[in-house]
């Protein structure tokens, strides 16, 4: 029993020792990783709040059946911008007050230091009028792309790579920070092996004493909140590397059940045809699968890159997950691939898992708000296990 025990206690020090580490080394990046990942759950009303100029707009009474049509949206959006632009991505008006807002590459000038880079523009269109609304500078070219100039722009590069540069293959910057959710799960399961009552002493572990010494207080706080948000944490930290490293989590699925990543479908060679519109690309889809709102549209970044129309909040395909995503081949106009709950592999059903659930919108605005707390959690955490570890320091030194 001694031996027994003494091994224990020499795994339970190691385990702490790790936990220890894990939390120093990535604990401070937790806090501006959480704190930001709070605001992000609520980022398109706080950027509607901030610029109800460009995004606000008054719905006549027949809401998004007197949209106009999508071409002759993003035909208004383009001509706004400098020539040589190049439309890369919609996001679809989340009620019927909003604007659309195209992401435009915008070339830059001929003295540009650095001719190849192009800045991102956000510009946003009546979708009622198809008159533009105002258009803002997102992302400057070069170096200086790592710091956007949008507030929300500014939270998101902080949240996926901590102002890093995210140039190359994968993001330097996006890669810094899915290594840092992967210390980070490693910690969060490190801490619920301490946190294990050995002793059956289960209402212990799972409350904070009354009027305890602070030690005891933070002691409480620390363990408790740890563990009533484990899940939610491990979800979130998992859901984050897949974010930042999408390819290589494919790979790792892929050991187990097999996957489709839709970023990697290619358009068929064009045989002299040109490409379709995005309009026509949306009609394709919705003439198949008219249910739902539609949400994210992406468009070719290349000759062989694909449309991808995705959709929200279409009925019957999931208790909890509602969207469903349609690869477009950008010539033919033919349905390559259908993202959908409902026609997927165990792999896929965990892919299609990872957005909603690190947005919380999963679980709809209450699964909104669990993300939202879980980000104010993570300073708690770091505090209070700081002040253990000071607190244990000082009492050494005090003999």
């Amino acid at each position: 029993m001694g031996i027994a025990s003494a091994g224990t206690a020499q795994r339970r020090k190691r385990w702490l020792k790790t936990h220890l580490y894990l939390g120093f080394s990535a604990g401070a990046l937790l806090v501006l990783i959480g704190l930001t990942g709070s605001l992000l759950v609520f980022h398109l009303e706080i950027d509607e709040w901030l610029n109800p100029q460009l995004l606000l707009v008054t719905a006549p009474q027949e809401g998004s059946a007197a949209y106009r049509p999508v071409d002759e949206l993003t035909a208004a959006g383009m001509k706004s911008m400098p020539p040589g632009s190049r439309l890369t991505f919609g996001q679809y008006p989340r009620h019927d007050g909003v604007a659309y807002r195209w992401n435009v590459l915008v070339p830059p000038s001929p003295e540009a230091n650095r001719p190849m880079d192009f800045e991102m523009h956000h510009v946003f269109v009546d979708p009622y009028r198809a008159e533009v609304l105002g258009s803002r500078l997102v992302r400057p070219a070069g170096l200086g792309g790592a710091v956007p100039r949008t507030f929300i722009g500014f939270v998101f590069a902080l949240h996926y790579a901590l102002l890093l540069p995210r140039m190359g293959d994968p993001p330097f910057g996006d890669t810094v920070v899915a290594v840092i959710g992967l210390l980070l799960t490693v910690s969060l399961l490190t801490g619920v092996y301490l946190w294990w009552p050995k002793s059956g002493a289960w209402i212990a572990a799972l409350t904070i004493k009354r009027g305890a010494h602070v030690r005891r207080l933070n002691f409480d706080l620390h363990k408790t909140a740890g563990v009533y948000f484990s899940i939610v944490l491990l979800a979130l930290f998992v859901s984050g590397v897949y974010l930042n490293l999408r390819a290589p989590f494919h790979a790792v699925v892929r050991w187990f059940s097999p996957t489709v990543d839709r970023y990697e479908l290619r358009s068929h060679t064009p045989d002299g045809r040109p490409p379709i519109t995005l309009g026509q690309a949306i009609d394709a889809v919705m003439s198949r699968y008219p249910e739902g709102r539609m949400e994210w549209l992406y468009l070719p970044k290349n000759p062989t890159g694909t449309y991808a129309i995705c959709q929200r909040e279409v009925p019957d395909i999931s208790l909890v997950l509602s969207r469903r995503c349609v690869v477009v081949d950008q010539y033919s106009g033919e349905i390559l691939h259908v993202q959908s709950p409902d026609r997927a592999t165990a792999g896929e059903h965990f892919i299609q898992w990872q957005w909603p659930m690190h947005s919380g919108q999963i679980f709809g605005l209450t699964g909104r708000w669990i993300v939202f707390a879980s980000g104010l959690i993570c300073p708690l955490l770091f505090g209070t296990g700081w002040y253990l570890w000071w607190r244990k320091g000082r009492q050494r030194r005090d003999g």
